[in-house]
């Protein structure tokens, strides 16, 4: 299993959408014996409620704290609205907060910003507010993350099948063809994170 691109404190919170990626993230972090509060931002979008109540069930099945914020319906428009107003969330929780974010999402962001003139890295740790995000989780590709930390259940956003958004055509389109060109595209993302973290 690759390591963490960070160490995890004893006491976070998770921000939790319901899907795969997070319910793999809780359970790696519970078995670590960690304490964790769940987070959860509905975005007021279709589907959005289920996974607020998916989310709201599974803490209380776990007996986890949980903090949930919800969006004005209509109100926000677009990918970096629905950004801007989760992270102005986060801002308001004091415990870190650890991101499920892992090396695929640093892959399709690594394209994105690349189209926009400069490739970028997610960062593994920034401050935020009076706290900081953690995404110790960069260093796994998806496959990893949800199958060998296995999530028993989540909810699927099938907002993340919808074109529409850039993200789902870098994620659907872009990146199965840059696979094609270089298939260990994966392995040059992880590798510039190490060079940046001055590790092996």
């Amino acid at each position: 299993m690759p390591k963490l691109a960070c160490k995890i404190p004893r006491e976070i919170v998770l921000a939790c959408s319901g899907g795969a990626d997070s319910m793999a993230a809780l359970n790696f972090l519970l078995h670590g014996r960690r304490k964790v509060t769940l987070a959860h931002f509905n975005h007021g979008t279709p589907g959005s409620d289920e996974a607020q109540h998916f989310v709201e069930r599974k803490s209380r099945e776990l007996n986890l704290e949980l903090v949930v914020q919800t969006a004005n319906k209509g109100i926000l428009k677009n990918e970096l609205e629905w950004r801007n107003a989760r992270y102005d969330f986060f801002k308001s929780l004091s415990a870190p907060i650890v991101l499920a974010h892992h090396l695929d999402d640093a892959v399709e962001w690594w394209i994105f910003s690349s189209l926009r003139g400069q490739g970028k890295l997610i960062p593994v740790q920034r401050s935020l507010g009076e706290s900081e995000i953690l995404r110790p989780f960069l260093f796994f590709a998806k496959e990893d993350l949800t199958s060998k930390l296995q999530a028993s259940e989540f909810v699927y956003d099938k907002s993340n099948a919808d074109l529409k958004h850039a993200r789902n055509r870098i994620r659907h389109n872009i990146i199965p063809e840059a696979l094609e060109v270089n298939p260990g595209l994966r392995k040059t993302i992880l590798n510039l994170y190490k060079r940046e973290l001055g590790c092996d």
